[in-house]
């Protein structure tokens, strides 16, 4: 059993919904990306999602492409984040860590991706942009090496790919909830609902809604109809205000950023 699929069960034994956090790696810099992430953990984040830097981040808002320019300014490598997520997982045995990215972040280790993604305590793989045609021996070397393929679907998927996208994923699904990019505002409504309803009924898989969950409110109203929500935009814009010389403040807020989401869901 995968370390994601054991975390899910978990929660759902304790009754509780998944808050998955996403942050840039590299921004501002790789030491204080490594401390953000662990803030996180501390503060109740159950799955963490590291955005890998790239130069054309299509699916993401003015906010995280900012995150990833930032971090790019650093030349950080996909090695770098490896051995960032290697320390990480040695102090937070049970938090999985979920690499997003594109395929030429991935392409660039070639064959040696699978195990050394393992290796360095890495449970699972969003590629934004994966061809389908390529889904099917992703999630098998993958899944070799006991770690998922996340896949992504939104309200324009159609219901033929629906099926084909539960069919070559694991760990979970990520549903992205409006057409956009991220950090857009969302609101629930009943075609949000029958739509993930509509999955849950052909997929045992756990089902998250992320993109536009800014504060405890929305995230209380995906959580409602999910298994978990993912925070993205409203953490990296607080990383942006990184000046240096307010780390404290920092930490103070998005541990009561973190804080307040996690209870928010429960």
């Amino acid at each position: 059993m995968s370390l994601i699929k054991e975390k899910f069960k978990s929660l759902a034994s304790n009754k509780e919904k998944a808050l998955i956090t996403y942050s840039v790696a590299g921004d501002p810099d790789i030491n204080s990306s490594e401390k953000i992430i662990e803030e996180f953990i501390e503060n109740g984040a159950d799955i963490i999602e590291i955005g890998v830097p790239f130069s054309d981040p299509m699916a993401e808002g003015p906010v995280i492409q900012l995150g990833h320019e930032r971090a790019l300014l650093n030349k950080i490598s996909l090695e770098d984040i490896l051995l960032m997520s290697c320390r990480i997982k040695k102090k937070y045995k049970n938090t999985p860590l979920v690499l997003m990215g594109y395929m030429n972040n991935f392409m660039s280790l070639g064959d040696d991706l699978f195990s050394k993604l393992k290796i360095n305590g890495i449970d699972g793989l969003i590629i934004v942009d994966l061809p389908y045609e390529e889904s099917s021996m992703f999630l098998k070397k993958l899944n070799r090496e006991n770690v998922d393929l996340i896949r992504l679907i939104s309200p324009t998927t159609t219901q033929e790919r629906i099926n084909k996208i539960i069919s070559t994923s694991s760990g979970y699904l990520y549903y992205i909830s409006l057409k956009g990019v991220t950090g857009s505002n969302i609101s629930i409504s009943s075609d949000l609902d029958e739509r993930i309803k509509n999955i849950k009924g052909k997929s045992e898989l756990p089902i998250v809604v992320g993109f536009g969950i800014k504060d405890s409110d929305t995230a209380n109203k995906m959580a409602s109809i999910s298994d978990g929500v993912v925070v993205g935009s409203k953490l990296v814009e607080e990383i942006s205000k990184l000046d240096g010389s307010d780390e404290t403040r920092l930490k103070d807020n998005l541990k009561s950023i973190i804080k307040d989401l996690k209870s928010s869901i429960k």
